[in-house]
């Protein structure tokens, strides 16, 4: 109960990385990169950045050397938009002439194959075999030669004629041939949105290539000419054919017109048949007739609905146009008036008011029997409004009646005038059309002129030396730092103690530097009377045995105590020292993920290294499977731990002792059966207390946990494991995911140490303990400081 409650009491180490989704630690470095900056990555890499610039120097320095060089010759033409709309048909034709599609156009002609053909006629560039089958660089010929044999191969297998030689082609043949490569080596730009063309044509022959371009030059010109002539005369040819059919094809249908309108008896007048004129004036009249009918019978129905009606309001209107009725109505009102005021006054039973109600009915019975008088007169007005527009009416029907059978005749007279007016206005069209071309055939001119005539090129254009060399500088600068960036994504083992924070939230201890191993050194085994006792010191008690050390790396620490590395398997022991203060009967497990990660020598090591402080230490070697302490330290033990646990043996007959530091050290012993699942027995705990209870320090040094579960099995047992990660060789992934999946380890694990570090190397990924920043001090205080790596 005194251990559990010890190991229940201890400080645990917590991982600290921060959990996904599903409760485990997330990772929070992906970037396989993790832990190291760019600066430290460049510093890593910089030889491998250095030879890809090299190489990629030395490939663009060969190429320049076995490049032919080539020279440019350049001449400008601008079409002239100008003189194009001096010579369009219209101001409008002559502005949108030469827009950007038209521009486009000529760039075309310029690159054809007419152009083409006529520059290399001119220059007989098809008998020039030198153009047409140049020798070209080294590297060009040794290619064409691969090629050619690849060809000679493939027409003996298939039995086929031989390819000819280029001199030994038909001229039409060596024509296209001399077309293809002025073609390829001419190059046409326009200048910005102007309306200047730039040609250039390189070629291995300064002279040449000014000829040629001078040829382009002029042979476009010509091609303008030439092309303006022929359309010129075709049209105009066209244009004097047509006019003629125009002529005679107006003449007949004009004549057509007369004698149609004299066949049908069609008179005009004003531009209109007399027939048609009396029809519209008619229809005028019907028009004026029938608006006076409909004036008329509307005021003869008003007047008959007032007298139907007795209003004598109504009869207003009448009043006016009837003087009869207006006195009348005058008197009327008159009367109505004085009614209406001695009512006021006196009452409407007055006589005065009576009376005046009597003169009132009189003058209105006057009144509608005037209006009854003029309602014949009315009634007689409408009767001969209507007769008028019936008159009117029959007219109109007698004019439709005989224009009726003009209707067809004028339908195919307004045809045929229509037909003579279309071929008088295309004739004359035409005519003015043909005056104008005769007029541009008479005004030679181009639409394009040189303005910068062909130069001799007196310096190659190509290869650009400097141009090559730079973009070699900067392809193997980037091709460096490619395989650079893959050298450090393939890195992927720990290197610096930021990785082993962030990637596995542990604590780290210290890097043990990577030691030049030397020749062994043999101590031979002293007699009984020479052996150390517990403490380390001679005269013992007998029967003892010594360690029989064939490693020296196994005794770094005895025989260099103040070593870089003796230094490193001190800070182990601090931690020790700080998380079980005081504290008797630690055990301490050594792990590490694979075998060969220095593990075993860092646990004897650091058991040597504790012993010689006077703190009685035991070493035991848990790897029961590869004990390679046992085959290192002692000379084939046949028993050990096994034997012990298994009771066919006693610890007091197992151990054996370092001479030096008086160490204890259980071994392994041999490989049986019974290695399997040692540490999980109660045996095995049995041993464990009673080595506590004898030993200050109890050291393990366990299997490789990434085979064996001995470490794990073991956990109920140990204080505390440190961890051995060999420096840039254990995968971060493969230690990050074991710290994930075994906490009952991880829970014990007081820190992890790298072993085997290049120290020389390590200030590359931002170390303090580099050998550039801190090489030059370790002879101050390190006494195998020119031993390291």
């Amino acid at each position: 109960m005194g251990r559990l409650e010890a190991m229940l009491n201890r400080p645990q180490l917590q991982i600290t990385e921060p959990m996904d989704d599903v409760g485990a630690p997330g990772r929070m470095f992906a970037n396989p990169l993790s832990g190291v900056d760019i600066l430290s990555a460049a510093r890593r890499q910089i030889w491998v950045l250095v030879a890809s610039v090299v190489v990629a120097l030395l490939l663009g320095i060969l190429y320049l050397v076995q490049a032919l060089p080539n020279y440019t010759s350049s001449a400008s033409i601008l079409i002239d938009a100008k003189k194009v709309g001096m010579t369009a048909a219209t101001p409008l034709e002559g502005s949108l002439t030469f827009e950007t599609g038209a521009v486009d156009s000529q760039l075309q002609i310029l690159t054809s194959d007419k152009i083409a053909s006529a520059v290399a006629t001119r220059l007989g560039l098809q008998n020039n075999m030198a153009f047409i089958d140049p020798q070209g660089s080294y590297l060009t010929e040794t290619v064409k030669g691969a090629i050619g044999l690849v060809r000679s191969a493939i027409n003996v297998v298939t039995q086929a004629p031989p390819t000819p030689e280029v001199k030994d082609l038909p001229e039409p043949l060596r024509l296209l041939l001399a077309v293809n490569v002025l073609q390829d080596n001419l190059r046409v730009a326009r200048v910005g949105r102007t309306y200047v063309f730039i040609l250039d044509y390189s070629n291995p022959d300064p002279v040449l290539a000014q000829a040629i371009v001078g040829q382009y030059a002029n042979a476009y010109l010509e091609d303008q000419l030439d092309s303006k002539f022929d359309s010129t005369r075709r049209a105009t040819n066209w244009m004097e054919e047509r006019i003629r059919d125009l002529k005679a094809q107006s003449l007949a249908a004009d004549e057509a017109v007369q004698k149609y309108r004299a066949d049908n008896n069609l008179v005009e007048a004003s531009g209109r048949l007399i027939d048609e004129q009396s029809l519209t004036d008619a229809t005028t009249q019907l028009t004026t007739a029938r608006s006076a009918l409909d004036t008329a019978s509307a005021r003869y129905q008003r007047l008959k609905e007032i007298i139907d009606n007795q209003d004598i309001n109504a009869s207003l209107t009448e009043s006016l146009e009837n003087p009869n009725v207006a006195q009348l109505r005058s008197r009327y009102l008159q009367a109505a008036k004085l009614e209406s005021e001695i009512s006021a006054r006196y009452g409407a039973n007055h006589l005065a008011a009576d009376k005046a109600r009597k003169d009132m009915a009189a003058y209105t019975r006057l009144i509608f029997a005037e209006l009854i008088n003029l309602l014949p007169g009315y009634q007689s007005d409408v009767s001969i409004a209507q007769a008028r527009v019936n008159s009117i009416q029959n007219t109109i029907n007698q004019l439709r009646q005989t224009s009726a059978s003009n209707d067809s005749a004028m339908v195919k007279l307004r045809s045929l005038e229509q037909e003579s007016d279309s071929l008088k206005t295309l004739y004359s069209t035409f005519l003015q059309k043909a005056q104008e071309l005769q007029q541009q055939q008479s005004f030679p001119v181009t639409d394009a002129r040189v303005i910068s005539d062909a130069s001799t090129p007196l310096l190659p254009s190509s290869p650009k030396k400097l141009l090559v060399l730079l973009a070699s500088l900067v392809l193997g600068g980037i091709a460096g730092a490619g395989l650079g960036w893959l050298r450090e994504w393939r890195d992927r083992g720990f290197r610096t103690a930021s990785q082993i924070r962030d990637e596995l939230g542990l604590e780290f201890i210290a890097n043990v530097p990577a030691l030049q191993p030397s020749a062994f050194l043999v101590q031979q085994a002293l007699t009984p009377g020479e052996l150390p006792s517990a403490g380390g010191t001679a005269g013992g008690a007998a029967g003892r045995r010594l360690t029989l050390t064939y490693n020296p790396l196994l005794q770094k620490v005895v025989n260099e105590p103040f070593s870089q590395f003796a230094e490193a398997i001190r800070a182990l022991r601090f931690k020790m020292n700080l998380e079980f203060p005081k504290r008797k009967g630690i055990v301490i497990g050594m792990v590490s993920m694979f075998p060969d990660e220095g593990k075993s020598s860092l646990a004897k090591n650091l058991a040597s290294s504790i012993a010689l402080q006077g703190t009685s230490t035991i070493l035991i070697d848990g790897d029961l499977r590869n004990p390679s302490l046992t085959n290192n330290l002692l000379s084939g033990p046949k028993t050990g731990l096994i034997d012990v646990i298994a009771g066919r043996a006693s610890v007091e007959n197992v151990v054996a002792y370092e001479q030096e530091s008086g160490l204890a050290f259980l071994p392994g012993g041999a490989r049986t059966r019974a290695a399997n699942d040692v540490f999980g027995s109660s045996r095995a705990q049995d041993l464990i207390d009673s080595l506590r209870r004898q030993y200050d320090v109890v050291i393990i040094d366990f299997p490789p946990v990434g085979a064996l579960t001995d470490a794990m099995a073991a956990s109920y047992v140990v204080d505390g494991y440190f961890f051995v990660a060999h420096w840039g060789k254990t995968p971060r992934k493969v230690l990050k995911e074991f710290t994930i999946n075994h906490p009952e380890l991880t829970d014990k694990t007081l820190g992890v140490v790298l072993n085997k570090v290049d120290l020389k190397n390590l200030g590359k990924y931002g170390s303090h303990q580099s050998g550039s920043q801190y090489a030059k001090y370790t002879h101050k205080y390190f006494s195998d400081s020119t031993t390291v790596k």
